[in-house]
């Protein structure tokens, strides 16, 4: 079998195992290896196939690794969305209380303390599982 075909045997190996995995370092591990073929195809010897894997995988590597650094951190999380929502007071007790909020029961607290509990409160944070209340 010529060395091409072998690169890119394991270069579909690796993107294969890639779906299954969706971590984009074996994308990147397949995509050297697919290039260390086309070397290979291109008439390359041995040594230069495997520098241009190692060296396609490595700045690859690099790549991604920033990119994710990146872009990993999301803009917003998910309690952002309740952020600014009115709740329904179950029972409340001067700063701390329980509230109805999305059809659950919901530990409270208000912030600033001394809040008018008899107007509609809006969550202000989420803090842990207790809701962070002010007017």
């Amino acid at each position: 079998m010529q060395a091409y075909a072998v690169w890119w045997i394991l270069a579909a190996v690796l993107v294969g195992v890639e779906l299954a995995s969706g971590t984009f370092y074996l994308l990147v591990y397949g995509m050297a290896a697919a290039v260390a073929g086309v070397a290979a195809w291109l008439g390359a010897g041995m040594v230069a196939q495997l520098l241009t894997a190692a060296v396609i995988g490595a700045v690859g590597t690099l790549m991604l690794r920033r990119w994710k650094r990146n872009t990993d951190r999301p803009e917003f999380s998910v309690q952002d969305m309740d952020i600014g929502k009115t709740v329904q007071i179950e029972s409340w007790q001067g700063d701390r209380g329980q509230v109805k909020y999305r059809g659950a029961v919901w530990d409270a607290e208000a912030e600033p303390a001394g809040v008018d509990s008899t107007r509609p409160l809006v969550i202000r944070a989420i803090k842990g599982n207790t809701l962070v209340l002010g007017n």
